[in-house]
């Protein structure tokens, strides 16, 4: 698995051993937190997945326009 960081949010890539690749890249933000809620994940929407790093990239850029 590698990791660096882009606008702060830790970046990473590691693909799960699934067929699915939509996934394979990570950015969670310093601030990210989940949670249980009756049983199921929540999370406050600080992680983000891509099947590859560019398309991350660019959803970390939209998602700090939209959260700015």
């Amino acid at each position: 698995m590698s990791k660096h960081t882009y606008k702060g949010w830790d970046i990473s890539y590691n693909p799960p051993p699934i067929p699915v690749r939509s996934c394979d890249w990570i950015a969670m933000h310093p601030d990210y937190e989940a949670w249980t809620d009756e049983g199921r994940w929540v999370s406050n929407g600080m992680c983000l997945h891509a099947p590859n790093k560019q398309e991350l990239l660019e959803a970390i850029d939209e998602w700090e326009l939209e959260n700015a």
